[in-house]
């Protein structure tokens, strides 16, 4: 059985900033942080800043950073994709915390 491989940064998927209305935008996950890119302008969330990562009950990626939560809804991006988000997520915020 081979090993599967793991994901290389940085990762690049579409989604939703929802900030009253919705914002289309870009996510990148690079060594620094999580990039969000849209029409407000980049914005960086470090991984030390996350406290929780994971998803909701409608699918969308959930991060919870010290007392602020961002929603990522996702439609139409693979299940995959967004797993191999979340698993790169959850480990580099581990790292930021040992």
């Amino acid at each position: 059985m081979s090993e599967t491989p793991k994901p290389v940064l940085p990762l690049r998927l579409g989604g939703v900033l929802t900030v009253r209305p919705s914002v289309p935008v870009r996510v990148s996950a690079t060594a620094d942080g999580l990039q969000m890119r849209g029409a407000f302008g980049d914005l960086t969330v470090p991984y030390s800043l996350m406290t929780q990562v994971g998803r909701d009950v409608n699918g969308a990626i959930r991060l919870d950073l010290s007392g602020t939560i961002v929603q990522l809804d996702c439609d139409g991006v693979p299940a995959m994709a967004l797993n191999a988000l979340l698993n790169l997520l959850e480990e580099k915020r581990r790292r930021c915390r040992t």
